[in-house]
This record gives C-alpha cells, sequence and structure tokens, in this order.
C-alpha cells in the first residue's frame, strides 16, 4: 500500500512539474512558425478592376502563440520554427488585446498605403495623413528614458517619416550601436531626441531601437478597394497587397501566368521595407506552391540563408514598387520566351 502511495506521490510530483513549465513557457515565450498562404485574388476586391489573371499572387504569413512544451519540442525539431521572448514581442504590463489593436492598425495602414500607391501609379489623385505613436519601449530598448508613450515620430534623421514602417526602414539602415535623431511632438512641443540602437533580433547588421507604435490616419481615396485580411495582422502584406490592386486595373496580366508569392511593407513613395518572419514566409510560400518569391532587399541575405536546398523557388529581392513591376515584366517574359535580367 505504502509503494502505491509514494508511486503516486511520484507521478503528482511529475504532473505539478510539467503544468509549472507549461505555465512559466506560455507566459514568457512565443513560438512563430510559417502561417496561411492565400491567394490575394480572395482578399483584394478593386472598384472597376478585373480578376482575369492566368497566375496568382500569395499572400504569405506567420503564426504567433504562446509557447508551451510541445511548441518547444518542435521547435527544436523543425528549422521553421523559432522560439521568442514574449518581451521581444509586447512590452510588460501591455494587454495582448491592446498588442492585437496595434498589429491591426498597421494592418489597416498598409492597406490604405498599398491603395495609394497602386492608384497614383494610374494617375489617380489621392489623400493620405498618418500619424505615427509611440505606443510603448520594450523591456531591453536602448530608448529607455529617451522616449514616452505618446510622443509623436516626425522625423527620423531630419527625414519626414509618414508612416511607421518608414520610421522602422530609417533606423534599420543605421548602423547597430549608433545614435538615431528622431524629431517628436510631445505635449505640443517639437523635440529632437538622440536616442541609442541596437541589433534587430532578426539582423544583427540592421539598426533597432526597441519601441511599438501604432498609427492612425484619414484618407481619400478616388476608387473603393475592398481587403478581407483573414486575421493577418501587421504591416508585411503592404508590396503584395498593392501588386494585386495593380493587377486588377491593369488590362496587363502582371503575374505572367506563373504562381508569385512575396511579403513587404510598402510605404506612400513606394518603397519596399523590411520585415520579420521572413524564413517561416519563406516555408508557406514553398508550401503553397509558389515559382517565384519576392522579398525586401533588406531580407535577401536571410532568406537566402534559410534555403538549405534548391527546391525550384527563386527569391528575389525588391527595392521599391517600380523595381518590383519591372521583375514581374521579366517573369513575364522569360516565361514567354524572351530574355529578360532581374
Amino acid at each position: 500500500m505504502k509503494k502505491k502511495r509514494n508511486i503516486w506521490l511520484k507521478i503528482g510530483a511529475v504532473v505539478i512539474i510539467i503544468a509549472s513549465c507549461q505555465t512559466y513557457l506560455m507566459r514568457n515565450y512565443f513560438v512563430i512558425g510559417p502561417g496561411p498562404v492565400q491567394k490575394l485574388e480572395e482578399m483584394v476586391t478593386v472598384e472597376t478592376g478585373k480578376k482575369d489573371a492566368e497566375g496568382s499572387f500569395l499572400l504569405t504569413a506567420v503564426t504567433s502563440a504562446p509557447a508551451g512544451i510541445l511548441s518547444i519540442i518542435a521547435a527544436f525539431i523543425s528549422p521553421n520554427i523559432d522560439i521568442t521572448r514574449r518581451a521581444q514581442e509586447i512590452p510588460k504590463g501591455m494587454d495582448i488585446d491592446r498588442y492585437i489593436e496595434i498589429m491591426e492598425s498597421l494592418m489597416m495602414e498598409s492597406q490604405v498605403v498599398a491603395g495609394a500607391v497602386a492608384l497614383k501609379k494610374f494617375g489617380f489623385p489621392t489623400v493620405v495623413e498618418t500619424i505615427v505613436k509611440v505606443e510603448a519601449i520594450l523591456a531591453d530598448s536602448p530608448a529607455k528614458g529617451m522616449l514616452k508613450h505618446g510622443d509623436i515620430i516626425l522625423a527620423v534623421d531630419g527625414k519626414r517619416v509618414s508612416t511607421a514602417d518608414e520610421a522602422v526602414k530609417i533606423i534599420g539602415q543605421r548602423d547597430p550601436g549608433t545614435e538615431a535623431l528622431l524629431t517628436v511632438g510631445r505635449q505640443g512641443q517639437i523635440q529632437r531626441v538622440y536616442v541609442g540602437t541596437g541589433p534587430h533580433p532578426e539582423d544583427s547588421t540592421r539598426a533597432a531601437v526597441g519601441i511599438l507604435v501604432s498609427s492612425s490616419f484619414t484618407y481619400d481615396l478616388p476608387l473603393n478597394i475592398q481587403i478581407d485580411s483573414r486575421n493577418v495582422k501587421g504591416s508585411s502584406a503592404g508590396l503584395m497587397f498593392t501588386l494585386e490592386i495593380l493587377n486588377q486595373l491593369d488590362p496587363t496580366d502582371l503575374t505572367g501566368g506563373q504562381v508569385i508569392a512575396g511579403t513587404g511593407t510598402i510605404s506612400l513613395d513606394g518603397t519596399v521595407g523590411p520585415i520579420s518572419g521572413i524564413k517561416q514566409k519563406l516555408a508557406a510560400a514553398q508550401r503553397g506552391g509558389a515559382e517565384y518569391f519576392l522579398v525586401p532587399v533588406e531580407n535577401l541575405a536571410s532568406v537566402q540563408k534559410a534555403l538549405k536546398r534548391n527546391t525550384g523557388i527563386r527569391i528575389i529581392g525588391v527595392h521599391d514598387i517600380n523595381h518590383a513591376l519591372a521583375i514581374l515584366d521579366d517573369i513575364s517574359r522569360r516565361n514567354n520566351g524572351n530574355s529578360g535580367e532581374y
């Protein structure tokens, strides 16, 4: 009887340890993995536009969820799953619902900016006005004590910024460890603040200041553009939204009959900016049968490193929307028997 009791005590102790580990992991870590792959023609509808492309543009995404014992094991087994500290994603004390709201605001910004960039290419007048606000400073941010919640970012290193992604891109072009000059609006006054930078969590060659920003905006676009983001959040779909909008308005099939996946933010001037989760998005593109994968030039080295073997997918770095269109033209000509250069 005593022996059986000892066995149950040991089992109970093991259960408590496992439960404690599970709780600790869920509170402190996230698991990042490949997300869904979706055809953009099914997500985007443009007034007066046509959905008659022979090929497809694909949106790639990542999944993010609190870590657990099983997902930690999966991360060690799969090269496409990463573990990240919660503090790198969500500032301490921030409610998860508020974090989701911020990511949704960035998604909305990317949709509006994508529409404005695409319509400008066809000569339509557009109006987009945005405000980039500091929501939180991450735990290990070099900006601690320099920036405050509610600061409005007006310019970085003397360059006016219109969107959150423009601010991220300009800072990312610095060498980690150097100071960035931020012009901010604070309590009705304009201040110039020198902020230290550190290496970006995903790319140590790019600088980051470790802050979380949100975006609010007003806009006036002459055509109605409906985008169903299907629970995808953040700003990394901007490039592909822009290409799909253009494709529905352009009588030429920009896909060239190919399956083309991609990722990247988009700025009002058409510049394509870097994103996170590039390794997972590559895996998603491969799973979706993409023949080409368009990525921001800043992510090119990382994604090429993640491509362990030749799987038939071609990865191409993109600078801006004009560069992307030139690439698509070359893809079309190559697949119609004409030579071209990327």
